[in-house]
C-alpha cells in the first residue's frame, strides 16, 4: 500500500492571522499586528488554518488593502533608509535593488524576472512624486500580491514516475518555517535553500531541530494544543460560587479567565518542552499559580508572579488543569456530559453524536439536597437517551472531584463525591474498562495507543491545514510510527509530520 508517493492534496494555503503578523514582524520590523482587524477565521475540528474553510472574500481583501497601505506609509515615515536604502543617489537604480531585495523575501523565493519588471515600472511611475511614496507604492503592492498572501508551494513540474512532485528547496524552506516557526525562513534557511542543501532527510532533521530552539516553536505548539483543546471558549466564562474566596470574589471574569489562560499555557510549556512527551502531558501534577489563582486551588501563599507547585493528590495531567475543568462545566455547576463528550472527540478521536433537536440539553438545575452526578442519572435511566450518554457520561463522573473553578473537592452539598467512572466502547483494551478518579483516567490515557495517535492526526492537520483523507494513510503512518518509537515525545512528532511524504511532495497538477 505504500510502495510509492501519494502526498494527497496540497491546497493554496493563506497567511493566517498569527502568520501574517509574524511574518510582517521579520519582513519589515513591524510589530503593530495589523491582522487584528482582518475577520475571524473559520474553525474546521477547532482549527482555524483550514485552507478550504477560509478562501478569500471580499472584507478579507479589503483588510489585506487597508494593511498594506497602512504599513507602507508607517514603514516609508519611520525606517525608509533601512528597507529602502541609497547611497548612490541613484534612485532609480536603488529602486530596483529595493525590489528584488523586498520582492525574494516576501515571496519567499528568489523573485522572477517578469515579476521585478512588473514591480519596477510601477516604481518608475510614481518616481517622480517622489522616491519615498515609489517605494511606498511598491511595497503596498507586494503587500497585496498573492505570493505574498499565500504559502505557494511549487510551480507546475512534470509528473515523476511516482506520481507525485518533490518540492524544491524554497518551497520546503518555507514549509518548514511555518510549520516550526509560523513564519518566514530565517537567514539560515534561506541560506540552506540556495545552496540546495534541503534535498536529504538528513538536512531537514537537521534544520527542523535547529528551528526547534527557537522561542517561537513555543508559540506554535502552544497555539496548536489552545485551537485542539478549544481553549478560546474560555473568554467570557462566567462561573458562580457562594464560597469562593478572595481575591476571586468580585473579581472581574476577565480577569480570572486571564490567569486560567496564562497558568494553562506555562503547564502546556513545562509539560512539552521540559518533561517533553504525551505521559507528561497527561499525567504532571505541576499546577502554575499567581496572587488570583493561589487562593483558589489551595496555595496559602500568593506569588507575586506566577510560580509553579506540585500537588501529586489533586493534580493528574491536562484534564486536572483548573483552565480546562472550567471550560468544561457550566456557570454554576460541573459539567460532565462536557467533559466526557470531550475526552472521547479530542483526545480519543471518537466521534460524538450530537443531540437531536428535540432533546433539550440543558443541564437539570442545582439541587442543594443532590450531587451532580445524581441530578444526572436520568440520561442513562432514559432509554432515548441512554444509549449515547453511556458512552460519555462514565468519562465525565470520574472528574467528579472538581467543581466549575476546577478546585478539588471531597464533598458537593454535604454529600460524598463519587468519582468512578468508566470507559466503553473505545475497541482499546488500554481504555475501556471501569475506574476511580482523575488519576487513573489519567494514567490510561498517557499510556493508551488511541490517545497517542490521536495527538499525532490532530498536529497532522494543524501541519498540513487540511483534514487527512485516504490517501494520507501511509504519511500519517509514518508521523505515528516515529511518535510511538520516541516514547510519545513532541519534538518527534513534529520532526516526524517534517519528514513525512505528504509535507515533503505534493501531487502532479495535471496542464489544463
Amino acid at each position: 500500500m505504500c510502495s510509492s508517493l501519494n502526498p494527497g492534496p496540497s491546497p493554496l494555503r493563506p497567511l493566517t492571522r498569527d502568520e501574517y503578523d509574524r511574518t510582517i514582524e521579520d519582513l519589515l520590523g513591524d510589530t503593530t499586528a495589523p491582522a487584528l482587524s482582518f475577520p475571524p477565521e473559520n474553525e474546521v475540528l477547532g482549527f482555524r488554518n483550514n485552507a478550504s474553510a477560509n478562501p478569500a472574500n471580499p472584507l478579507l481583501v479589503e483588510s489585506y488593502m487597508n494593511a498594506a497601505e497602512g504599513l507602507a506609509i508607517r514603514v516609508v515615515e519611520e525606517q525608509l533608509e533601512l528597507i529602502a536604502p541609497c547611497p548612490s543617489g541613484d534612485e532609480s537604480a536603488c529602486g530596483r535593488s529595493f525590489v528584488r531585495d523586498l520582492g525574494s523575501r516576501a515571496y519567499r523565493r528568489p523573485i522572477t524576472e517578469a515579476e521585478a519588471t512588473a514591480l519596477d515600472q510601477l516604481f518608475d511611475a510614481y518616481l517622480p512624486s517622489g522616491f519615498g511614496k515609489a517605494v511606498e507604492v511598491t511595497l503596498s503592492a507586494v503587500l497585496q500580491s498573492p505570493q505574498f498572501l499565500y504559502r505557494i508551494d511549487t510551480w507546475r513540474a512534470p509528473t515523476a514516475e511516482t506520481g507525485a512532485i518533490a518540492l524544491g528547496p524554497y518551497e520546503l524552506a518555507t514549509r518548514l518555517s511555518y510549520l516550526l516557526t509560523g513564519s518566514m525562513p530565517d537567514a539560515e534557511l534561506f541560506t540552506a535553500a540556495n545552496e540546495g542543501r534541503l534535498a536529504t532527510d538528513a538536512e531537514i532533521e537537521l534544520q527542523a531541530r535547529r528551528l526547534l530552539e527557537s522561542p517561537r516553536a513555543r508559540e506554535i505548539t502552544r497555539s496548536f494544543h489552545e485551537q485542539w483543546l478549544g481553549l478560546s471558549l474560555l473568554d467570557g466564562a462566567a462561573r458562580l460560587a457562594d464560597d469562593v474566596p478572595p481575591p476571586a470574589e468580585g473579581m472581574a471574569d476577565a480577569e480570572l479567565v486571564a490567569s486560567w489562560r496564562e497558568s494553562f499555557r506555562r503547564y502546556l510549556d513545562d509539560a512539552i518542552w521540559n518533561r517533553g512527551t504525551v505521559n507528561a502531558l497527561f499525567s504532571s501534577p505541576a499546577l502554575f499559580v499567581d496572587q488570583k489563582l493561589a487562593p483558589l486551588y489551595g496555595e496559602s501563599a500568593p506569588p507575586a508572579d506566577f510560580i509553579a507547585v506540585e500537588q501529586p493528590e489533586q493534580r493528574f495531567g491536562l484534564l486536572t488543569q483548573p483552565a480546562l475543568l472550567a471550560l468544561l462545566a457550566h456557570s454554576d455547576q460541573s459539567a460532565p456530559v462536557l467533559r466526557g463528550a470531550f475526552v472521547r472527540e479530542r483526545l480519543m478521536c471518537i466521534e460524538v453524536t450530537p443531540p437531536p433537536p428535540t432533546v433539550n440539553a440543558v443541564p437539570p438545575p442545582v439541587d442543594p439536597n443532590a450531587t451532580t452526578r445524581e441530578r444526572f442519572a436520568q440520561h442513562t435511566a432514559e432509554p432515548a437517551c441512554a444509549g449515547c450518554h453511556v458512552l460519555i457520561d462514565g468519562i465525565g463522573f470520574g472528574l467528579e472531584r472538581y467543581d466549575q473553578f476546577g478546585r478539588y473537592r471531597d464533598e458537593e452539598n454535604g454529600l460524598a463525591v463519587d468519582e468512578s467512572g468508566e470507559v466503553v466502547g473505545t475497541e482499546d483494551a488500554e481504555l475501556d474498562g471501569t475506574y476511580m478518579g482523575a488519576r487513573e483516567l489519567a494514567a490510561r490515557l498517557a499510556s493508551s495507543s488511541r490517545v497517542r495517535d490521536c495527538v499525532a492526526t490532530n498536529f497532522y492537520r494543524y501541519a498540513m491545514g487540511r483534514v487527512e483523507g485516504p490517501e494520507d494513510q501511509c504519511s500519517m503512518d509514518q508521523v505515528k510510527q516515529r511518535f510511538a518509537d520516541s516514547g510519545g515525545a513532541f519534538s518527534e512528532l513534529l520532526v516526524g509530520v517534517a519528514l513525512s511524504d505528504a509535507f515533503r511532495y505534493r501531487a502532479a497538477l495535471e496542464a489544463p
